[in-house]
């Protein structure tokens, strides 16, 4: 949701994917600011019991350092936006995805003092690992329950354990300890279910014997997919021969390229294939680091079989013994079959007690619904009833068939901002104060984002609509509406192609913006891929028609598949404006170079109608194997970003006394070139370097500091102009604009966890900043308690003091806040914030002061819903 806390940000607030108000200047650029959406949206991928959350921005970043640095109820990701445009951002959140019970909230701060923050809540501790991810818009984070070991022990070859076949089964053939795992980058997709793939014939198992076959899950946009793979093969061809092979058994099978670390956890995960045991279940062989697991999945399968022979006390005995082991994948099924099996020796308290441990530790589980009517039905038994044990599903749906959804957002906050000012004028005989009693901000935004979407695991079609409204209950306040996304896509992922139709944002190929338009991609090779783009941009969410002032298109090639190191995209982006003028005309070229503890990316975006360098980036990260890190970024770019539009900032028609607006309503008073050298004029060049060096000092400490310096040139005196027909009065005069020269920023931030209960968080961060006109002091406590799994406190102080250069002005600010978060259910929050402002404004006028003392407070308040 995204919301501020601040009282100068308050009027932008929104929650969710809501719209801010936009831009109250409309920006010469190719699209809107995507500033009121930051995140996009979180997939998660699981294979052999690793979790790999990854989480898309809209715009692309750095990934600087998170906190803690291992485990704990929450995690804090430092990032630092690439793109300009990103520099309104402010507070939001995703849906948790329903196959991580344990995540609670994923929330992101813009407008934290210390930087952007990214920040995971979670209901138990948890290990992770953070990353950037494959792509520079993403991050990925490795989830793991508590224990030693790496969190996805397959990533790199290990030796593997042969597994124990299951009673009456001949098992595959298994890698011998310290073998390696095999080459090969394809697999075969036999199956994709929409629920969890349970038992399959003899025939199915017969045809995938000897081969290693392991399921990964697959969750995006609140849909879930369940696949069974085959491999490994070098080649395609390969690949294709052995599906052909499969086909009698498995009509849907499809061949994919799959990365290297899927290839290792999927061996480390393998399936023992052979005939189906009673129950029709896969047994997952253990990996070398997880021989506990792999037990478990052992012990289950031999209480099913104790189970089909009506041996119950051995099925408890066996099931007990599963319990006792440490939580994995098997768990679940053994918890259900537990109380399964209490329930049918007519021991219904243990049952019940058993149901209810299920429920408590999976509300979410595969068999959560099943649990809950076995313990709805122990309150009200039916006689003559036996509960029967769940049979193999098979093939519960082919990849063929399509599911349907429809998952959105609904959101309602009230903000208030009320504030008292006293003004003292010490050049006037009477010093008393002037007092203003004002209420700043008082409105009700209400947000909802809906999204519908329909396929099977190749092919998906989605339609979403998402913007919000705005009461104003302030005398003569204007109600606002706006439209964030309104759009239909349609993916194709075995031929890579993609269509998406409508008000969408993209962050590439020259295109920086939300626009109306048309996105088409095409995979033409492995590594190589066409994407054409073409639109009208969005100056602000407030527009809800077509602007057609402007029209734009673009073609890009991205080179390299999403797993090699090096990743380049080059695109050509041409922009017209009405009136037949070249608004924007630009080559670039965009590249990724990824590694493991290695990053960089870089963009050159060359403008060929100015012929000058609108825009040069470097970013370059590394993490050493103390977990520190240290990174650069490099900026040069034309402010605002060059186009022939830029001509009419500051243009006012000195006879109408109103701004032009339009290009062709400034040729009455100057020639094409004369406007393209306008453009020119009032386009400044803005340059910066920033390093920021992130250090652990103990478990519960961790050490963040960044110094940057900024250099943004200046800009001509345009004089007034006059009509070409007849020298009558055209234009106004627009003043110079002086250059900034060189200015510093510096920061330094301590961050603990701990300290004083468990999962608590502390942050206390200092900035000082030295500037072309003053120097500004801020320094901020900001701390996060979670009280319980439901209910956190996060209270705030900032205090900033700035001292004007040119005189003797000050200005000091004080803002205590506090804001409480409330989770009743899953994908639900209710927020209350209140704060506090105390300053003074000390302004030197003539030669006396000026003093003006404010005083109020802010508070908003509302719910989110996710459904």
């Amino acid at each position: 949701m995204t919301r501020s806390p601040s009282i100068a940000n308050a009027s932008l607030a929104a929650i969710v994917v809501a719209a801010a108000t936009g831009l109250a200047i409309p920006e010469p650029a190719f699209g809107q600011s995507v500033a009121d959406r930051t995140l996009s949206d979180v997939r998660v991928d699981t294979i052999a019991g690793c979790t790999t959350l990854t989480i898309n921005f809209n715009i692309r970043l750095q990934v600087l350092s998170h906190f803690p640095t291992e485990g704990g109820r929450e995690v804090h990701v430092r990032i630092r936006p690439l793109d300009s445009n990103a520099a309104n951002m402010l507070r939001e959140s995703l849906r948790t995805p329903a196959s991580i019970p344990e995540l609670r909230s994923i929330e992101f701060e813009g407008d934290n003092p210390s930087g952007p923050v990214l920040s995971l809540f979670f209901t138990r501790d948890m290990r992770f690992e953070v990353e950037a991810g494959s792509q520079p818009q993403a991050l990925v984070i490795r989830l793991a329950k508590p224990g030693k070991g790496a969190i996805c022990a397959g990533q790199v070859p290990v030796a593997l354990p042969l597994p124990v076949p299951e009673a009456g089964a001949t098992s595959q053939a298994a890698p011998a300890p310290g073998v390696a795992i095999p080459a090969g980058l394809y697999a075969i997709n036999a199956l994709s279910v929409p629920t969890a793939i349970g038992g399959l014939s003899d025939a199915q198992r017969a045809a995938l014997a000897g081969q290693v076959v392991y399921e990964t899950a697959f969750e995006r946009d609140s849909q879930k997919w369940h696949r069974l793979r085959t491999g490994f093969y070098e080649t395609r061809e390969a690949a294709e021969a052995a599906r052909t092979k499969l086909l009698a058994q498995f009509p849907e099978a499809w061949v994919v390229k799959v990365t290297a670390s899927e290839r290792a956890q999927g061996v480390a995960g393998r399936i023992v294939t052979g005939p189906a045991n009673a129950a029709g279940t896969l047994v997952v062989a253990g990996q070398a680091s997880e021989v506990d697991a792999f037990e478990t999945g052992r012990l289950v399968a031999e209480a099913e079989i104790a189970i089909r022979d009506q041996v119950p006390d051995r099925a408890i005995a066996l099931l007990t013994n599963a319990l006792t082991k440490p939580e994995n994948a098997s768990t679940p099924r053994a918890l259900e079959l537990l109380g399964l099996t209490r329930e049918r020796k007519g021991q219904t308290a243990h049952a019940q007690a058993e149901y209810e441990e299920y429920l408590r530790r999976y509300p979410s589980g595969e068999a959560s619904d099943r649990v809950r009517q076995r313990l709805a039905a122990l309150a009200t038994p039916t006689a003559g009833t036996t509960p029967e044990l769940r049979q193999a599903e098979g093939i519960a749906r082919s990849a063929a068939t399509w599911a349907w959804n429809a998952r959105g957002s609904f959101s309602q906050f009230y903000f208030r901002d009320q504030s008292s000012t006293r003004f003292v004028d010490a050049s006037r005989p009477d010093t008393s104060p002037d007092v203003d009693n004002s209420v700043n901000l008082n409105q009700l935004l209400t947000a909802a984002d809906v999204t519908i979407s329909g396929g099977n695991d190749q092919r998906q079609i989605q339609m979403r609509a998402a913007g919000s409204f705005t009461k104003n209950f302030r005398s003569g306040g204007k109600n606002i509406k706006t439209l964030t996304a309104l759009y239909a896509d349609y993916s194709e992922s075995t031929i890579g192609t993609q269509i998406r139709l409508g008000r969408q944002t993209r962050n590439s190929s020259g295109v920086l913006g939300r626009f109306d338009g048309a996105l088409i991609g095409w995979k033409a090779s492995r590594k190589l891929r066409f994407n054409a783009v073409a639109g009208m941009p969005v100056l602000s969410s407030r527009q809800t028609h077509l602007l057609k002032d402007r029209f734009f298109y673009g073609v890009s090639a991205d080179i390299g598949t999403r797993q090699s190191p090096l990743q380049t995209t080059i695109y050509w982006f041409d922009q017209r404006a009405r009136g037949g003028f070249v608004d924007r005309q630009s080559v670039g070229i965009e590249a990724r170079f990824l590694k493991p503890r290695f990053n960089a990316f870089t963009i050159v975006d060359y403008d060929v109608k100015f012929r000058t360098l609108n825009l040069g980036l470097l970013s370059l990260n590394y993490n050493f194997p103390d977990s520190s890190n240290i990174s650069l970024t490099a900026d040069y770019r034309q402010s605002p970003l060059l186009t022939t539009s830029n001509a009419l900032i500051g243009q006012i028609d000195g006879v109408a006394s109103q701004a032009v607006t339009d290009l062709r309503g400034l040729r009455p008073f100057f020639t094409d070139p004369q406007i393209y050298r306008l453009a020119r004029d009032r386009t400044l060049v803005a340059k910066s370097i920033t390093m920021s060096y992130s250090r652990p000092l103990t478990k519960k400490l961790q050490a963040n500091v960044d110094v940057s310096v900024t250099h943004s040139g200046g800009t001509p005196e345009t004089p007034a102009s006059f009509r070409l027909a007849d020298g009558s009065p055209g234009t106004n005069p627009i003043s110079a604009q002086a250059s900034t020269g060189r200015e510093y920023f510096y920061g330094a931030q301590i961050i603990g966890s701990g300290l004083l209960w468990e999962s608590d968080i502390y942050m206390v961060s200092g900035r000082f900043s030295d500037t072309q006109r003053s120097r500004v002091w801020t320094a901020d406590f900001n701390a996060r308690v979670p009280i319980t799994s439901k209910f956190r406190l996060s209270p705030r102080l900032r205090y900033g003091q700035r001292r004007n250069k040119l005189d003797a002005g000050t200005f000091r600010q004080f803002q205590p806040t506090v804001r409480i978060n409330y989770y009743p259910i899953r994908h639900s929050e209710i927020e209350v914030e209140f704060g506090l402002n105390f300053s003074r404004d000390r302004a030197v006028s003539a030669g006396s002061f000026m003093t003006t003392r404010e005083s109020g407070y802010v508070l908003s308040a509302g719910y989110r819903i996710d459904f």
